[in-house]
């Protein structure tokens, strides 16, 4: 039996920075597991990918808007008659602990990781092709060659002023993913295209297909509309085309 797919288009920047986020946590989480260099080189690519991500220093006032709007929203929905009320209680609590815990100051923690001279040493060859080669960084092939726990506690403590914010990212994005449930649709020729209410806060577009498939959706939007495009491309040697058939697939608008 398929197991279905799903494929996400953010509607606005913030739910962009925030997807993108979700995948670098989740890349440093899986590398940091794994016992060889590569999986250790792969964990500080991503930890220099979230410091690049984070560098603004509005990222947290973002975050902290999205989770009062959300605490907001829900407690509106107290008023619905039907709302499991203990449940919505325990979300509006989890909401109010991750917000605790970025209001806690780890400014000191983040500048030490951001001015580690190890770090940026390594951080100012990686973008180079092979910079960050044996014969040119080699405090990071003597450390590479420490043993796996000693490499794991040292990424931890690098990571963990990150965690609050990997908490709000997460949780984010389980609300706004949990605020809508697919529906079938059919897009006639492979295409698809439905308007959207510019007033409801749009967040994500998803698409679930089954994983056997052939066709794989191209998905874009904005504030008043999507389109999403099926294509095809059976030999990855060749571009991609357009497929003329209809396509049955599940769509989720995500709006909260």
């Amino acid at each position: 039996m398929s197991q279905l797919i799903c494929y996400e288009q953010p509607l606005n920047e913030r739910m962009r920075a925030l997807l993108r986020l979700e995948f670098l946590f989740q890349q440093v989480e899986h590398a940091i597991t794994g016992s060889s260099t590569w999986d250790s080189r792969a964990a500080l690519q991503g930890l220099f990918d979230i410091l690049a991500v984070t560098g603004r220093h509005e990222f947290k006032k973002e975050l902290l808007k999205e989770l009062e709007r959300h605490t907001v929203t829900l407690n509106r929905l107290r008023q619905n008659p039907g709302i499991d009320t203990m449940m919505l209680s325990s979300v509006l609590e989890e909401i109010s602990d991750v917000i605790s815990q970025i209001h806690r100051p780890n400014t000191l923690a983040l500048d030490a990781v951001r001015q580690n001279d190890f770090l940026s040493a390594i951080q100012n060859r990686i973008q180079i092709p092979g910079g960050t080669c044996r014969f040119d960084l080699p405090a990071l092939h003597h450390w590479l060659r420490q043993d796996i726990e000693v490499r794991r506690r040292c990424l931890q403590e690098w990571l963990a002023p990150f965690m609050p914010m990997q908490e709000a990212v997460f949780l984010i994005l389980r609300l706004i993913r949990g605020s809508a449930t697919p529906k079938p649709e059919i897009a006639i020729g492979g295409f698809f295209q439905r308007a959207l209410d510019a007033n409801a806060p749009n967040q994500l577009i998803q698409v679930w297909l089954p994983d056997d498939g052939i066709p794989f959706p191209e998905i874009s939007g904005g504030r008043h509309r999507f389109t999403i495009r099926f294509w095809e491309q059976p030999d990855l040697n060749r571009r991609a085309v357009t497929g003329s058939s209809d396509v049955a697939f599940e769509l989720a608008c995500c709006v909260i």
